[in-house]
């Protein structure tokens, strides 16, 4: 039977307050980010829980495993925490290097990292894109809100992030794009984002679950998968997931594949240590039985979960759920049902940063176009703000803009001391304490340097950086990572 949340639950509010022990175990609850503009006035005041470093010091940590989609940029936020990331590890699943310039909001993401018990900041070990399909469309079903991606269904919902269309309407078979989301059972794909490609120039891929194998072939849904000339990772089974790369589209509904990789049962859950603290954002491939039910490939026992936004799970409705991993089996402490969050804060997406460019309402946020023309300002107004502004938004991303809900501009004297991160290219270089990035002057010479040095400092220059602003406006930061020395050019 389903528990309601009692007062002596963690309110939402104290996501960005300092934590006693058991507050902070209920991370989804309590946790760095995505909080009220309460709570992000608290942030503001320079404390705990605004996931990207506050002031409080840490007593122990837990160690934790997030899964889902990008939600928020300003540290990386993923199920409502905010996480630190400069310095972590940031790789996609087939190990390759990443920026975090090329991640965008909607992608799936698991990521390793710990919390701080007293305080609630979240900071990332590692973070591991998870790719999705990527191909030309060959179908687009308006009433049924999908399309048809190489044969593989792929379905929309309100809460599907669109980059480079302004949504399923201006879909059109033959475009090539990469859908991230989450598989389910009936291979269908979930789609978190959906990206429009200019070509299939780098090949194509397609995850799914096999059916029908045989010494060289296989069946992804209606694609017939050829893999008699392919690199295969694991061991192939019919049921089992996995991600097949081609150099090309499918001829006559046949992919010829160059890799197949085998990728456990589970989206995310794969290689998760059993008892560690496990949230993950998914869909409901049927409502429970007996308590249990399947989310993004892995079981779940929400039996004893307390529920926020409801009681009742249906198939198909996405998900927030956090507890602990037990021979496989997530026990669910916390279920938050779809627009839960986005009832209590405002909106599906959050941005923590500075304005790096700004047209009239028009504004760029943590690499982010947002329009600021319909939001309610809870401190500060349109006319107030700046290149250079600290601000924390929430909003939707409709097409290729985030409309945004709410915006709270901080004054000088309120944001010092916050930190917070961004990247981008160095320009106006002078020397390591004098220099701009996305439009504010920064000062990294106390910083702590990773992957390179402050000799390597120079405009063009890739950053990530992790600080926070002075009485005089220069953004002072405390850790830099040059990714690997490269330029944005």
């Amino acid at each position: 039977m389903s528990k309601q949340p009692s007062f002596l639950s963690c309110p939402l509010k104290s996501r960005l307050a300092p934590l006693a022990l058991s507050c902070a175990v209920l991370l989804s609850a309590c946790g760095g980010g995505g909080g009220s503009d309460g709570a992000s006035s608290a942030a503001g005041a320079g404390a705990s829980g605004s996931g990207a470093g506050g002031t409080a010091s840490a007593v122990s940590t837990t160690a934790v495993t997030f899964a889902g989609p990008v939600s928020g940029f300003g540290s990386v936020v993923v199920n409502g925490v905010r996480f630190a990331s400069v310095g972590a590890t940031l790789v996609d699943d087939e190990g390759q290097a990443l920026a975090l310039s090329q991640v965008k909001l909607g992608m799936t993401v698991r990521v390793d990292g710990e919390v701080d018990d007293a305080s609630g900041d979240a900071s990332a070990s590692r973070i591991e894109l998870v790719r999705g399909s990527r191909g030309p469309v060959t179908a687009v079903d308006l009433a049924g809100n999908g399309f048809s991606l190489m044969g593989q269904r792929v379905q929309v919902q309100n809460l599907t992030v669109f980059q480079g269309l302004s949504g399923l309407s201006a879909l059109r078979v033959g475009q090539v794009v990469e859908a991230y989301g989450v598989l389910q059972a009936d291979g269908s794909l979930q789609a978190s984002l959906v990206e429009l490609k200019t070509s299939s120039a780098g090949g194509v891929s397609v995850v799914g679950q096999v059916s029908g194998l045989s010494s060289n072939r296989f069946q992804l849904g209606s694609l017939v998968v050829n893999y008699s000339a392919a690199v295969v990772q694991g061991v192939l089974s019919d049921g089992a997931r996995v991600k097949v790369s081609a150099a090309a589209a499918p001829v006559g509904g046949v992919l010829q594949a160059s890799a197949v990789r085998v990728t456990s049962g589970a989206a995310y859950g794969q290689d998760v240590a059993s008892g560690r603290t496990f949230k993950l954002k998914g869909v409901a491939e049927s409502a429970p039985v007996a308590g249990v039910l399947k989310v993004a490939g892995v079981t779940v026992n929400v039996s004893q979960a307390v529920f926020r936004g409801g009681n009742a799970i249906v198939a198909g409705q996405w998900l927030e759920i956090k507890g602990r991993l037990n021979a496989g089996v997530l026990q669910a402490t916390e279920v938050e049902l779809e627009g839960y969050r986005e009832s209590q804060v405002g909106g599906r997406q959050e941005l923590y940063g500075s304005v790096s460019s700004l047209s009239g309402s028009l504004a760029v946020i943590d690499g982010v176009t947002v329009d600021l023309s319909q939001a309610v300002f809870t401190s500060g107004t349109l006319a107030q703000l700046r290149v250079g502004s600290y601000v924390e938004v929430k909003g939707n991303v409709q097409g290729n803009v985030l409309v945004a809900t709410r915006v709270s501009l901080k004054t000088s004297s309120a944001v010092v001391g916050v930190s917070y991160e961004q990247y981008g290219v160095v320009s106006q270089f002078v020397s390591v304490a004098n220099f701009s990035l996305n439009g504010l002057r920064v000062d990294a010479s106390a910083a702590r340097f990773e992957h390179g040095t402050a000799a390597a400092l120079a405009n063009g220059v890739y950053l990530e950086v992790k600080g926070s602003l002075n009485s005089a406006g220069v953004f002072v930061a405390s850790k830099v990572e040059i990714k690997s020395g490269q330029r944005d050019d």
